[in-house]
């Protein structure tokens, strides 16, 4: 049974901000766990041992099926593969990935203490954590700035066309092609950047005018007029906070990016079609609400809002 589980990231040493990316984006390669929001980065003075750099701090959610020790054991292999050295307790270090909450856990044992016995002690976890639950808490008074650098602050927005189960394709090629929802596609996404994989553009067959075209691919070659990354910490590097940043596909892309999307425009056909990829179930998640459906013959245009 998945669990919604809470966690808290913190870095001090290297390149903080990047190092916070890098153990979300391994995070989300556990089996068996799910990523699904990620807090703003805040900047604070360290907590427990003062005389060490500020911290970046940041909150995620995820769902796990997995064991509270045995996601410890994952957790615990993201900090030491990017570089952390246990030199005690709250020490300096290049990643910390503490377990906060685990719903409907209670545990304590030497490894693990759940819910996390210091919850309530540190700003720096309350505020963060506020974000990703609505909850509001009573703060200490701590030093907490907002800073850029977290994945959300790129106003991604996911556009996509799909059938009533949440297909997205079949064998490369979309499931349909209507009049109606390329005008949509073009008036959204006109002098904008919009981001695809590989074979989306492939089914695409050419550049997108007037928007800034960004393939996220470890395989395509270079193309005129296109920009390619080959990982998500490469596209960080060459996005603008200030634009609006369409992920346009396909299914492994919208995968990688939906954690850390503001807004989804849908367009959902009154069909089933035989597809091979889907896109997750917005409608089965609580983590983002419809705020508006424009009704059409035979299909309907849904806009939805991250909560």
């Amino acid at each position: 049974m998945m669990m919604n589980c809470y966690l808290s990231l913190g870095a001090n040493l290297g390149d903080k901000k990047k190092n916070i990316r890098l153990a979300l984006e391994m995070i989300t390669k556990i089996d068996g766990v799910e990523l699904i929001s990620v807090s703003h980065f805040y900047e604070t003075e360290a907590w427990g041992v003062k005389d060490q750099p500020n911290f970046i701090n940041a909150a995620a959610k995820i769902k796990s099926e997995l064991q509270p020790l045995k996601l410890l054991d994952e957790l615990q292999a993201i900090e030491n593969k990017l570089g952390r050295v246990r030199h005690g307790k709250w020490t300096a270090r290049t990643i910390d990935i503490d377990i906060l909450h685990i719903d409907g856990v209670v545990m304590k044992s030497d490894r693990l203490t759940l819910p996390h016995p210091f919850i309530f002690l540190r700003d720096f976890v309350l505020v963060p954590l506020m974000e990703i639950t609505n909850l509001n808490f009573d703060l200490n008074g701590d030093k907490i700035i907002q800073v850029d650098g977290s994945p959300i602050d790129f106003n991604f927005k996911m556009i996509a066309c799909i059938d009533k189960n949440f297909g997205l394709s079949h064998n490369g090629k979309l499931l349909f092609k209507i009049a109606e929802d390329l005008k949509n596609f073009r008036e959204l996404t006109l002098n904008n950047t919009i981001i695809m994989g590989r074979k989306t553009f492939e089914s695409i067959g050419k550049v997108l005018d007037q928007r800034r075209n960004i393939i996220l691919s470890r395989t395509q070659k270079n193309i005129a007029g296109v920009e390619v990354v080959s990982d998500l910490e490469s596209l960080y590097k060459v996005l603008n906070v200030n634009e609006k940043n369409f992920v346009i596909g396909g299914g492994e892309i919208y995968s990688q990016i939906l954690p850390y999307t503001s807004e989804i425009y849908l367009t959902v056909v009154d069909e089933v079609k035989a597809a091979d990829t889907f896109l997750t179930n917005i409608d089965q998640r609580n983590d983002f609400i419809c705020d508006k459906i424009d009704r059409r013959n035979g299909f309907e245009f849904k806009h939805y809002v991250r909560c």
